[in-house]
């Protein structure tokens, strides 16, 4: 909060604090872009339930989805989650998408028009 009220763009920064499903239910659309690294587990649900508020041409982006290279040999639950919001994602007709080896994994996705 302090660097958002230091910058001159702060005010425009929301900040909502509770349980991100939750949250998510309060929004409207279209967004432009969504940022996604939460408890891994829900990482697949908070993905469908951001994308329909998501505009066409906008961009998910989620952290970890390499998760230090425990998607080849998952064995935690969430290693397994990571490893199945990665199949979703790629397998996902409504986007296009790519996966950034930079440091922990990134994945893009452009929702299609």
């Amino acid at each position: 909060r302090r660097y958002f009220n230091e910058s001159p763009d702060g005010h425009k920064i929301e900040i909502r604090l509770g349980p991100a499903l939750e949250t998510i239910k309060t929004l409207s659309g279209p967004i432009d872009m969504v940022f996604i690294d939460a408890d891994k587990a829900n990482y697949s649900n908070y993905y469908e339930a951001v994308l329909p508020l998501v505009r066409p041409g906008g961009l998910i982006v989620a952290d970890n989805v390499l998760w230090s290279g425990r998607v080849l040999v998952p064995e935690s639950v969430d290693d397994h989650a990571i490893v199945a919001f990665d199949r979703l994602v790629q397998s996902d007709p409504r986007v296009e998408n790519v996966c950034l080896t930079v440091r922990d994994g990134m994945m893009l996705a452009w929702k299609k028009a």
